[in-house]
């Protein structure tokens, strides 16, 4: 097996090649592609994926779409390292959905400032950096794919803000240390949170991962059912008390991994 080979993740329905990405495949981007709800808009279907890095959320989205009977989506995929989102692309092209994944090499403040059309999306996502607060890493690619500062979630809940539509949702997973800010922040570009799924590494272990979704708060004066406003919870443990893999996780990721050992 030669240095590229070794390289390659191997899902059900595709692959994803990531010796030219500095962030590889791991658990927080299957769970945040598997646990997201889709959008149910009638209408054709936009998607963002904001730091797509081997485009891997947005593949396991254009395979839960399509095993939905959702055909008329469109996903933009953008990804600030050069050497990424050409990984990215290849992987998408080589998928069953490569016509409908867009990966565009820049940053979210180009992407949003050279963007053609006035669009609005039905779901904005993204596993986004968060490592601000620790040492960086020599190694300057893997350094602006963790930290924080090369993609603030100010930004990404202000992009969320303005092109969400009525009833898109923003979906982030983060550690749960970082979940006061993730919250102020949307909160303060006029998002409220709908549901937070709460991440255990372990039964009985602290949670150690958020994901949350949001959508667009009510302006002054309108009126929404209390139910359909709600702040739904769960929690997710990736492992029983034995250290076996949960049935809950075990049945999310089923579509996807080849195996889960």
């Amino acid at each position: 097996m030669n240095d590229s080979e070794k390289e390659i993740f191997h899902f059900k329905r595709f692959d994803i090649a990531q010796e030219n990405c500095a962030m590889k495949v791991g658990t927080d981007g299957v769970l945040l592609g598997a646990v997201t709800p889709l959008p149910t808009s009638d209408k054709p279907l936009r998607i963002l994926d904001i730091g797509t890095g081997t485009g891997l959320v947005a593949l396991l989205l254009a395979q839960r779409l399509s095993e939905a009977g959702r055909e008329d989506f469109a996903i933009d995929a953008v990804e600030i390292d050069n050497k990424a989102a050409q990984q990215a692309r290849e992987n998408c092209d080589a998928s069953p959905w490569g016509k409908k994944i867009i990966v565009h090499a820049c940053s979210l403040h180009d992407y949003l400032k050279n963007r053609e059309e006035e669009v609005r999306f039905d779901l904005i996502i993204s596993n986004p950096p968060f490592y601000n607060a620790t040492l960086k890493p020599e190694d300057e690619a893997r350094s602006t794919a963790r930290h924080m500062d090369s993609l603030p979630v100010r930004e990404i809940a202000e992009c969320a803000a303005n092109l969400l539509t009525d009833n898109g949702l923003l979906s982030l997973i983060y550690p749960t240390a970082y979940d006061t800010e993730v919250m102020s922040q949307a909160i303060v570009k006029g998002l409220t949170p709908t549901h937070i799924w709460n991440i255990l590494t372990k039964e009985g272990k602290p949670c150690k991962r958020k994901i949350s979704t949001f959508r667009l708060a009510l302006p002054s004066g309108q009126n929404e059912s209390a139910a359909s406003r709600a702040l739904t919870t769960s929690i997710l443990a990736l492992r029983d008390a034995t250290g076996n893999y949960t049935e809950e996780y075990r049945k999310l990721t089923d579509p996807f991994y080849v195996s889960l050992r």
